[in-house]
């Protein structure tokens, strides 16, 4: 019980933001790795077709040929603490470039990122 006791007390050291998400002194914020799934729910990205540009903050994808871009989910690796909206992992339409802000856990950096999804066999 006492152990228990003492883990709780060592995360009241940071406080909660609006999300109920610990506020960290992690300042970091940038996407690792990116992931697009359709809806038989397989990445439909082309393996290491994509271009994750962090100075710029855009993500470059070439989706797999047949890929109905107008209904798919997308998927991140985020740095340590990072929030991101709007939220993953539900239905998205990409026929157009998204932009989603990371927040870092610090909350003091934000970035927009520009995602940016092709279609294979389109100029």
């Amino acid at each position: 019980m006492g152990m228990l006791l003492t883990f709780f007390t060592g995360c009241s050291e940071y406080p909660m933001d609006e999300d109920d998400l610990l506020i960290t002194t992690q300042s970091r914020c940038y996407i690792g790795t990116f992931y697009l799934y359709g809806s038989d729910h397989l990445d439909c990205l082309i393996q290491d077709s994509t271009v994750i540009d962090t100075v710029n903050q855009t993500v470059l994808g070439l989706a797999k040929f047949g890929t109905n871009l107008s209904k798919v989910k997308p998927a991140a690796s985020l740095s340590l603490d990072t929030k991101i909206t709007p939220a993953m992992g539900v239905w998205t339409d990409f026929t157009v470039p998204r932009t989603y802000t990371l927040i870092s856990g610090n909350r003091q950096v934000e970035k927009e990122y520009t995602i940016t999804i092709r279609l294979e066999g389109e100029d």
